[in-house]
């Protein structure tokens, strides 16, 4: 409708000059806004909204801040940086869901699936039996993988790192809460460029390994994989740190060694407690974030008092809550830990799934290779998680030392 449209209508109904006349109708006509900016009108609105959160927001954080009514320091940080990440993100608080809106939504991932044909929906392992069984590493899932010391929890789960890394491109945190980051690297080294760990530790390289190595620091050193190696990090620390790091990088996976080596930084009745409030917490992180998280942990000794030394989940040390919070709970035992003189044990690993909230129980056998720090597939299938064939050789000098090398910096998380 335009002027002349609008005042015919009101003269016919001789109400034109009771509403003002013709010129205060064309008065009102050029106050209205224009359709033609409603995306910009719309932009205002949104942002007067987003204002009036973050005006509510601070005033609870000041008012609670003055009473003090918070459990602990770390958890009102941790309440107050997530609050910040969902008005910076524009997230609302999700509740309630209609049933007619998840079935859609369910509908649309199963098609998207179907169409796809992956058996692997999640973040490959890339152990082939091992995905055939769990589909990868799920978003909003909590992995735990644990075993007795000496049982290779460390290299099974920097396996599982450089296969995502390299050959899938997904970017990792990997908290370390037991080794050193450079420690950690120098793991990856060896098993990715195969060589024996023992000798990359004391520089015995050869002229035939000096060029796996470089090319296989070189791939690394382009990947996503970042290391923290903060003593004693708390869950909050964690989701912190991740919070920052899906913002500036992307994040695909978080991954923990280990959770009992974990604190909460205040004073529990028991540590059975304190280890049950963080899985409880690596949970949320894990649906909070939308990525899976791989968290290690330790066995109890309960296991060497058995005739049959396979783990069981009741073997959890320090909490029962950890089987109650996972949602796969993966167990590691080499039979020849145990039985060194028997040779049809030799080199052979158990991934024992003794929980699997969304799938089968079963077990998925392995081939270790404690020289090099790496876990392979045991009969069919290409070789586990190892980087591509490596590139022509890197010019050496006389003495191995090599030529013209300077990997990729890669920034802090």
């Amino acid at each position: 409708s335009d002027l002349v449209t609008v005042s015919n209508l009101l003269m016919e109904k001789e109400q034109l000059e009771s509403l003002g006349g013709a010129a205060y109708l064309a008065e009102m006509i050029d106050q209205t806004p224009s359709t033609a900016n409603i995306s910009s009108y719309a932009k205002i609105v949104q942002e007067k909204s987003l204002l009036r959160k973050v005006i509510q927001s601070s005033q609870e954080f000041v008012d609670k801040a003055y009473s003090q009514e918070f459990e602990n320091m770390d958890a009102f940080l941790d309440s107050m940086e997530a609050r910040v990440f969902q008005l910076a993100e524009n997230k609302n608080v999700s509740g309630l869901t209609d049933a007619s809106e998840l079935v859609k939504l369910s509908l649309e991932k199963i098609e998207s699936l179907y169409a796809s044909q992956m058996l692997v929906t999640g973040v490959a392992s890339g152990f082939n039996d091992l995905d055939e069984l769990t589909a990868g590493f799920h978003p909003g899932e909590l992995t735990i993988i644990a075993a007795r010391p000496s049982m290779g929890k460390t290299a099974f789960s920097l396996n599982i790192a450089i296969h995502a890394a390299l050959r899938e491109n997904k970017k990792i945190a990997y908290f370390s809460v037991e080794m050193g980051k450079e420690q950690v690297m120098v793991r990856c080294l060896a098993s990715a460029a195969r060589i024996r760990l023992g000798d990359l530790r004391i520089g015995k390289i050869d002229d035939q390994a000096w060029p796996r190595l470089i090319n296989t620091a070189a791939s690394i050193s382009e990947t996503g994989i970042f290391i923290d190696d903060t003593s004693g990090v708390s869950p909050f620390d964690i989701r912190a740190k991740c919070r920052r790091m899906k913002a500036k990088h992307g994040l695909d996976m978080i991954m923990i060694d280990y959770l009992q080596l974990m604190s909460m930084k205040q004073k529990f009745d028991s540590r059975e407690r304190e280890v049950s409030e963080i899985s409880k917490l690596l949970k949320s992180i894990a649906k909070e974030l939308q990525v899976p998280v791989i968290a290690l942990a330790q066995l109890n000794r309960g296991v060497e008092g058995r005739s049959d030394r396979r783990p069981m989940l009741s073997d959890l040390r320090e909490s029962g809550s950890i089987e109650q919070d996972a949602d796969v709970i993966m167990m590691l035992f080499r039979e020849d830990y145990y039985d060194k003189n028997n040779p049809e044990i030799k080199g052979v690993a158990e991934v024992i799934i003794g929980k699997q909230r969304n799938g089968p129980t079963d077990t998925v056998k392995l081939r270790w290779m404690p020289e090099y720090g790496i876990f392979d597939n045991l009969v069919r299938g290409p070789e586990a998680p190892m980087p591509d064939s490596p590139k022509p050789p890197t010019p050496i000098r006389k003495g191995g030392t090599p030529m013209n090398f300077a990997p990729g910096a890669s920034g802090n998380a």
